[in-house]
């Protein structure tokens, strides 16, 4: 077993009492609007009923007016009709949705705050990934049948959740900057961090165990991988090998190269349906 070193270890130690401590009464997300954890309780919450929820979306003026955008820009309004008001935006974008647009909104907010200003090219980094895959499951995942692109795009969005969530507290606990082994750390606990929190929020079984296993096309060759945490993975080394995130480029070309979902090969799907990535990739970040 490699040595830690001292810091690797106090770390290590940190993150496993926050793995250990986690869960929906005490998660807390240092920097994160109020509203935006009112709001993920609330849509987990079966007793919580829409018009408690749009009360919640409306004490936050500005997701109110993002969701609504949203749900009349192209890549989302499917009927044309015009949605005017947070309820008809929500019954339009359904929860998962909904769910990836306030996380979006908080991680917009998380950059104006002085305190993170250390870490803001971490942030930058995690925003970046966790919107491109998310593109690229949405857009790939609302053209094959079988998969819903609501749950696609949660996955993509909230895959990089935990990693968030290591590095406001770490960095809150001064862990973070002067640690050079904290993304080992972060890199390797976020996924189990990242499910018990979509866990926490209610959210379906199969983003948790998408988002738990998102490496799994590195550490396994098994065929019965479910068809969303494929996808996730696929499209997690896609975006890396595009952005220079891999430390071995023809290893996860070769990955991606025989990797199917639903017979057809995902480098091949993201040819055929690239408009409709970038389409979601534009609305989002717009």
């Amino acid at each position: 077993m490699d040595q830690k070193s001292p810091l690797n270890n106090i770390a290590y130690q940190f993150v496993q009492e926050l793995a250990a401590d986690l869960s929906g009464d005490n998660l807390e997300l240092p920097g994160f609007p109020d509203t935006v954890l009112e709001l993920h309780r609330a849509l987990g919450d079966i007793n919580q009923s829409v018009k408690d929820i749009v009360m919640i979306i409306n004490s936050e003026p500005a997701l109110a007016a993002r969701l609504i955008r949203l749900a009349n820009s192209a890549a989302f309004n499917t009927t044309q009709a015009e949605v005017c008001d947070p309820r008809t935006a929500i019954t339009q974008l359904g929860f998962n949705v909904v769910r990836s647009t306030a996380t979006e909104f908080a991680m917009r907010q998380l950059e104006q705050q002085e305190w993170l200003q250390p870490v803001r090219p971490q942030l930058a980094t995690i925003k970046a990934e966790s919107n491109g895959v998310a593109a690229i499951c949405a857009g790939i995942s609302k053209n094959l049948d079988g998969m819903r692109a609501d749950e696609a795009l949660a996955a993509g969005l909230f895959h990089q959740i935990g990693n968030l969530y290591l590095l406001m507290q770490g960095h809150k606990n001064n862990l973070v900057t002067d640690n050079p082994d904290w993304e080992d750390v972060a890199g390797e606990w976020h996924p189990t961090i990242a499910r018990a929190i979509i866990e926490s929020w209610g959210m379906p079984e199969t983003v948790a165990v998408a988002v738990e296993h998102q490496n799994v096309l590195i550490e396994t060759e098994d065929d019965s991988t479910a068809l969303l945490t494929k996808l996730l993975g696929a499209a997690k080394l896609y975006h890396q090998l595009n952005v220079g995130g891999v430390e071995d480029p023809q290893k996860i070309e070769k990955i991606l190269a025989t990797t199917v979902l639903i017979e057809r090969p995902f480098i091949d799907l993201v040819t055929i349906y690239r408009d409709d990535i970038d389409l979601v990739r534009q609305t989002m970040v717009a």
